[in-house]
């Protein structure tokens, strides 16, 4: 009597397991012959025929199993792998799709889905475009550097014509990438764009691949606030908390853009896609020092916030705390509320202090909501508790029968509310103090100094800041009315200390900083600007003049920022 199937499956698996694939195919096809609806043979001679090479019959046995047993998830894996050994990879997705349709909770068909559209993309002929593209712009962009600094009139020939070659290279790669994009399909498109974005290639998207994409499509934009805007943009999107964006995250991402862009999905895709492609620029050298464990952080801290932004138990806290209702929290409210927690104004209070000295870094003595929710969450972290089980402690302590505060209390806190005042005003004397000293050690200041003294007494008057502020004036926008540089004169004069109606060195000095705080500009550079102009007098042509002086390593060239407050166009 013959091995009954079960006995034929049996010694299929042996085989099997011991690598012997053609022993295994035949005991699994005995035991196919003895039982035609047995899927589980069909799903194993599948994986057999792949181990032997021979992909087109494993696509077969694998189709039968999902025939006979669409729930089995196994037999649409092998079908999966057998279309990928096939080089089918469009083939290959669907095929896990499909798998997922019957088994929607089985990981390995999810893992295998975005597996599978990674070699979909990095094998389609737009991703070949994309690498062509990318490596002959690389090319074309050094041959342009060697050229420039070509030693001989032969070098600079040779090197300008692999340039050029270069360049119609990356064009026609470009051509054929443009080409290519508009035979994808949405899905298609999204994976390609994704896979651009994540350069390390490990399946996610970090906070510092989001800010190259984000600068690529802004070209205004900062490397720093690009990564402050993908942290902001991970925060939102990242669902499952791993400070990254996976391929669904993204797409959610994308469709936020979409809908705030008013474009369609194919615009919007396409558009990203050139930016990332065919922007020449490239800031290697400014992302070198990005921490991504601790830009990881950030976005954690980020979602961590926005997450208690928008809880209801934080905005009644908020209220809570605001007494006067004016929508926002001074020293004595947040000392009265931590006071009902810790039933100690001495604790409170310096809780209280060394909080908002914290996070009130612009000096503005109140917390807005999201800096408020900032508080809380210090509070939790530094009390290593839950925001749930502070923000509980906290609306308690407060709706609490003997929440009011007596005599003596108050009378704590309105001492404590003075000791903080005077810690702030502490603090900003000692960050001017540093600026003046910034200033005066800046060998510059000295020399506008020198150049603005025009009887050489060592002392300005207001006639000879009147004289420089003109010059300086004139050379930055040109419209300023003669009123209005004598009231700037008049604001500077105002660090006159002992009165004698001019300015020595270090009272000079103190008038430079206020001056540059209230340009919103850099010192160093308002002040080698302030330079030039005084050192050309009355000279019309002191873009000209500057770029010069800046070209030639004399003075720092200007950053975009100060050009934009001083009222200086690019050309």
């Amino acid at each position: 009597m013959g091995a009954t199937a079960k006995e034929n499956k049996n010694k299929g698996n042996a085989a099997f397991k011991n690598g012997k694939w053609e022993d295994a195919v035949k005991y699994y096809g005995r035991a196919i012959k003895l039982d035609e609806k047995n899927f589980v043979c069909y799903a194993n001679r599948s994986a057999a025929w792949l181990k032997l090479g021979n992909p087109e019959e494993a696509l077969k046995d694998a189709d039968k199993c999902i025939k006979l047993k669409p729930k089995y998830h196994k037999g649409h894996a092998r079908k999966a792998t057998a279309l990928h050994a096939l080089k089918r990879y469009s083939e290959e997705v669907k095929a896990y799709k499909y798998g997922l349709k019957y088994c929607p909770d089985e990981e390995a068909l999810k893992s295998g889905l975005e597996q599978a559209k990674r070699h979909r993309t990095n094998s389609s002929k737009a991703s070949q475009a994309a690498r062509k593209t990318t490596a002959t712009m690389q090319a074309a962009s050094s041959r342009k550097k060697k050229a420039a600094n070509s030693s001989n009139v032969s070098q600079f020939v040779l090197q300008t014509k692999k340039n050029l070659e270069l360049q119609m290279a990356a064009i026609q790669a470009q051509l054929d990438m443009v080409n290519e994009l508009t035979k994808m399909n949405e899905e298609e498109k999204l994976d390609l764009l994704y896979t651009l974005l994540d350069k390390d290639g490990d399946g996610t998207i970090d906070a510092k691949e989001l800010a190259d994409g984000l600068r690529k499509r802004n070209d205004g934009l900062s490397f720093t606030d690009s990564i402050q805007k993908s942290i902001e943009m991970i925060a939102i999107y990242d669902d499952d908390g791993d400070a990254e964006l996976n391929r669904n995250e993204f797409q959610h991402f994308v469709e936020r853009m979409v809908s705030e862009l008013n474009a369609t999905f194919d615009e919007f895709a396409e558009f990203l896609v050139y930016q990332i492609l065919f922007s020449e620029k490239d800031d290697k050298e400014e992302e070198e020092d990005v921490d991504i464990d601790k830009l990881k952080e950030e976005v954690r801290e980020r979602g961590q916030l926005l997450d208690t932004l928008s809880d209801p138990r934080m905005m009644s806290l908020f209220v809570l705390f605001d007494k006067d209702g004016d929508s926002t929290v001074d020293f004595k409210e947040v000392a009265c509320g931590l006071y009902h927690l810790t039933k100690s104004m001495e604790e409170s209070a310096k809780a209280t202090t060394g909080l908002l000295l914290m996070m009130d870094k612009d000096d503005k003595r109140v917390l807005g909501y999201e800096q408020f929710a900032k508080l809380i969450l210090a509070i939790a972290a530094a009390a290593n508790s839950s925001f749930d089980e502070v923000a509980d402690d906290l609306t308690l302590a407060l709706t609490s029968e003997d929440a009011e505060l007596d005599e003596e209390v108050l009378r704590e806190l309105t001492i404590a509310d003075e000791a903080y005042a005077q810690a702030r005003d502490r603090e900003r004397e000692e960050k001017e103090h540093k600026k003046v000293m910034d200033a005066l050690s800046y060998r510059r200041t000295t020399r506008l100094f020198d150049l603005w003294d025009a009887n050489g007494d060592g002392t300005i008057d207001f006639e000879e800041l009147v004289t420089g502020l003109r010059r300086y004036q004139s050379a930055c926008n040109g419209d300023q009315s003669a009123e209005d540089v004598e009231k700037a004169a008049m604001a500077l004069m105002a660090e006159d200390a002992n009165g004698d109606q001019s300015l020595d060195r270090e009272e000079f000095a103190y008038a430079m900083v206020n001056y540059a705080d209230a340009m919103s500009t850099d010192l160093h550079e308002l002040i080698d600007f302030m330079c030039v102009v005084a050192a050309l007098g009355d000279d019309s042509d002191y873009e000209k003049a500057y770029s010069k002086a800046a070209d030639g390593g004399i003075i720092k060239k200007p950053g975009k920022k100060f050009k934009e407050n001083i009222g200086v166009d690019d050309e």
